[in-house]
């Protein structure tokens, strides 16, 4: 019987949990940096749509070092650029991660490093 309660118990916390975590209402404030790291990402990603060849953007914001880290690399089935190519998305994001940087007085001197893999 202590075992069937145990369970019971056990099952309506966990039900009670989940419904808690699934509410998409609920009160959040991200960090500088999660908020940085999705904004930087959607930004990349909105200004290279219209480039030939489809990239995968990953985007990482140290805060300890306040540094921001952009790894570019082809998307699934595309081709590997030549190396004037890769110079110029490297170059190209770097001005959009920049630019973006320079909007917010607290972002302004997070250094930026960019590359292709």
């Amino acid at each position: 019987m202590t075992k069937l309660l145990t369970s019971s118990a056990l099952c309506i916390l966990l039900c009670a949990g989940q419904a808690l975590s699934a509410d998409l209402n609920a009160p959040y404030s991200p960090t500088r940096a999660e908020w940085l790291r999705v904004y930087l990402a959607e930004n990349i990603k909105t200004k290279t749509d219209g480039w030939p060849l489809r990239l995968r953007v990953m985007v990482t914001v140290v805060s300890n070092n306040r540094e921001v880290l952009v790894t570019l690399k082809p998307a699934d089935g595309e081709k590997r650029p030549s190396k004037e190519q890769r110079d110029f998305m490297i170059s190209s994001v770097t001005e959009i991660v920049t630019r973006a940087l320079g909007s917010y007085a607290w972002s302004k001197d997070v250094k930026v490093t960019v590359s292709f893999v």
